[in-house]
């Protein structure tokens, strides 16, 4: 979204590099195989942002345009589901990956199963939807001095997947561990 040719040249070529990669690993050229990344800022701009957006877009290779997905930001101030759906997938088709911390901050006016459902209508048939998961580390500490953005080492509740079926990317900083603790919250809840 940048205003900056040199910036957006970087990211371009980060972008093709990942592309390239992926191709050498035999990785399809789809969303199963996504490329992440947030929309960016708005520069107090965010109809000139959102149009340098999909302009660039058109810039980069088939290779990573196929894999490419947004996800929505944990700002109120930036990019929600909603403001994806709306202005850069209406425009470009580009699939949106839910991130449900990041909605607490940026709800888009939507509850939460109409932002990962509209998130979920983003993506290709045959592509199981990625929705990102984790909880607030400052909840999880009970330190209001720790952001409440900031991802937690571990979980202690699970998703609600509203019945969808979907990959969770697990975003915890004790990884392995949070998933087995992740796989057990889902399981138990999955009894209940």
């Amino acid at each position: 979204t940048s205003p900056k040719d040199k910036v957006i040249q970087n990211t371009i070529t980060d972008l093709e590099i990942h592309g390239k990669i992926f191709d050498m690993m035999g990785l399809p050229q789809t969303p199963y195989a996504k490329i992440n990344i947030h929309v960016g800022a708005h520069y107090n701009n965010k109809p000139m942002a959102l149009d340098n957006f999909c302009r660039n877009f058109e810039k980069l290779s088939g290779s990573v345009r196929s894999r490419l997905t947004v996800e929505n930001d944990d700002k109120g101030s930036m990019w929600s589901t909603k403001h994806l759906f709306d202005y850069i997938h209406s425009e470009i088709g580009i699939p949106i990956v839910f991130d449900y911390h990041h909605y607490k901050f940026c709800t888009g006016g939507q509850t939460e199963q109409e932002a990962l459902e509209l998130a979920m209508s983003t993506w290709p048939d045959g592509v199981t939807p990625v929705v990102h998961y984790s909880q607030s580390r400052a909840e999880e500490h009970n330190d209001p001095k720790i952001r409440p953005q900031a991802h937690s080492d571990s979980y202690w509740a699970a998703p609600n997947l509203y019945g969808h079926d979907l990959y969770v990317m697990c975003e915890c900083k004790h990884k392995e561990q949070g998933v087995f603790a992740l796989l057990e919250l889902m399981k138990n809840k999955a009894v209940a």
